[in-house]
């Protein structure tokens, strides 16, 4: 099976991440690396505004607005008001996780498999805020998880927040059906898309939920420090913004002491900000936007199945990951029988020049498949295990 099947000239792809001539990359769940003309136009705008500042004529400002509308449309939003810039998708999950008006006893149902953007801010706010939060154990299945759901809630139940796929297992969820049962039981909805934005298709309308949050530094190949934040428009007011500053309020009146937000996305947004770095992500989207998206998900998905099988064949790896890529994405975890995870990655990394990610909570190996990545690519890490550990 040959990467082309997949959609995508991989050596074309390949010649513009000059890194991969060095190393094997196969760790863009954890950072993802810019094409060279991506970073080129991010390096011009940076350039252009540091050195320059008003001089600059605003370049990065109209990149920033153009890169805001071309999201809402990659993830299916209303339109761009929905749309708010962060730093990351941890921000994204702060803003709603701080905006909510919590009482001692309220509830959030999340999952046993969320990255520490989530639990860590749901266990400060159990021990400062006296918020209670309830751990359900994964599952791919609709009929499952909705057993789940309805086992945890109660009367207090106020937020459900989960991945849409978890970054331990590359896990996808049900979360339209997850979505719809919070909405019937007038429950809100917060789904972390750290690891879904450039690797598989989301509507979010479709999917219903009322609020996303994902990263520009990871599957979308952007800056470090970028990231964006997706409310409904109509539940967006239900979030009080933590931090006000000039540009997050529609109406103000110094004197008469009055402020009020903006009643869209921009009301998370204030004062000078990283502006060259948007308008960086969105020189990543039109990298993207060259190759095609649907050629981009539909090599995610050969190459996730063609490690998936390569792994299958190996009796002293155990898969985690859901073997049907429904209900997985372009992560994938596996155990390494007798083996420290954490040992074998760092071998692969000075002896092999092999980048993975480790799943302590499992003494896994995590692998991110990208758009850029190659069956080459998964035969050399094959390789490199049946010598250190098959």
């Amino acid at each position: 099976m040959g990467t082309e099947a997949a959609g995508l000239l991989s050596e074309q792809v390949r010649d513009a991440y000059p890194v991969l001539k060095e190393v094997v990359y196969l760790n863009v769940g954890t950072y993802g690396i810019m094409p060279q003309s991506a970073f080129a136009e991010f390096q011009a705008m940076l350039t252009d505004f540091e050195t320059r500042g008003v001089a600059a004529g605003g370049r990065s400002g109209k990149g920033t607005e153009d890169t805001r509308a071309r999201l809402a449309k990659l993830i299916g939003a209303a339109g761009p008001e929905e749309i708010a810039f962060t730093r990351n998708a941890t921000d994204g999950i702060n803003l709603v996780l701080a905006g909510l008006d919590w009482q001692p006893g309220d509830e959030v149902i999340t999952t046993d498999e969320e990255h520490e953007a989530l639990n860590h801010p749901l266990s400060y706010l159990h021990t400062h805020r006296g918020l209670n939060f309830k751990r359900l154990v994964v599952s791919p299945e609709a009929d499952v998880m909705l057993a789940r759901l309805n086992e945890a809630y109660s009367p207090k139940t106020r937020l459900v927040a989960m991945s849409f796929v978890t970054c331990e297992t590359g896990t996808r969820l049900p979360v339209k059906a997850i979505c719809q049962w919070a909405a019937e039981h007038n429950v809100l909805s917060l789904l972390d898309g750290a690891q879904v934005s450039g690797a598989i298709p989301i509507d979010v309308q479709e999917i219903g939920c009322d609020f996303y949050t994902s990263n520009g530094h990871k599957w979308l190949s952007g800056p470090k420090g970028t990231g964006f934040f997706y409310g409904k428009r109509e539940k967006l007011e239900l979030l009080s913004p933590a931090h006000v500053g000039a540009g997050s309020l529609e109406k103000v009146d110094v004197p008469a002491g009055y402020g009020e937000p903006f009643h869209s996305g921009q009301r998370f947004e204030f004062g000078t900000r990283a502006w060259s770095g948007t308008a960086g992500l969105g020189a990543a989207l039109d990298w993207f936007e060259g190759l095609g998206w649907d050629n981009v998900y539909r090599h995610v998905h050969t190459l996730n199945d063609y490690l998936k099988a390569r792994i299958l064949e190996r009796p002293y790896l155990k898969l985690l990951s859901p073997v049907a890529f429904e209900q997985s994405s372009g992560l994938t975890s596996f155990v390494i029988e007798e083996h420290e995870a954490q040992q074998v990655a760092n071998m692969l990394r000075e002896q092999k020049k092999i980048y993975t990610r480790v799943v302590p909570h499992y003494n896994a190996m995590r692998v991110a498949t990208a758009h850029f990545n190659s069956t080459q690519d998964i035969d050399t890490l094959m390789a490199a295990l049946d010598e250190i550990c098959g």
